[in-house]
């Protein structure tokens, strides 16, 4: 079984502004603090070389009491158009994050953020208790990524 939830947000920055920040995902645990991400990091790629489509990452997660380490990989990287993550954790859990930007009045950005979170069957008896959480930390974690986008600073 698979949960999904797909939020939409203007931002008030630019496309390119707004991907710049969605494909530091060393800073994500600044923001994906309501899904409980607390590391990632880039693996295997030479230091300070840019991040593509086929990237490997590993994200630790800390949540409802559970902590879980995904091999990811980036799945699509389209230059402030779009950006995908895709990764598994050792429990079969699998995550897929998809974030699609486009161009918003003046000069913003519309983000639409989709999760969809695959259980495996020793877990799918959860899947009615874990889905509102992951309703609500995906849109504390948005509105949070809004919030930063829009800061004075900006970052």
């Amino acid at each position: 079984m698979t949960i999904a939830q797909t939020l939409e947000v203007r931002l008030a920055r630019p496309p390119a502004e707004v991907f710049d920040h969605l494909i530091a995902v060393e800073r994500w645990p600044e923001w994906l603090i309501a899904s409980g991400i607390v590391r990632v990091e880039r693996v295997g790629e030479p230091a300070g070389s840019p991040l593509s489509e086929g990237s490997p990452l590993r994200i630790e997660q800390r949540v409802a009491g559970r902590s879980a380490t995904l091999e990811a990989k980036v799945t699509a990287l389209v230059a402030s158009a779009r950006f995908a993550v895709a990764g598994r954790a050792s429990d079969g859990i699998t995550v897929e994050i998809d974030a699609v930007l486009a161009p918003a009045d003046p000069s913003g950005t519309s983000l639409r953020w989709s999760v969809r979170i695959g259980l495996p069957l020793r877990y799918r008896m959860f899947e009615s208790m874990a889905a509102p959480q992951v309703e609500r930390a995906a849109a504390l974690d948005l509105e949070a990524f809004r919030r930063r986008m829009e800061s004075v600073a900006g970052d």
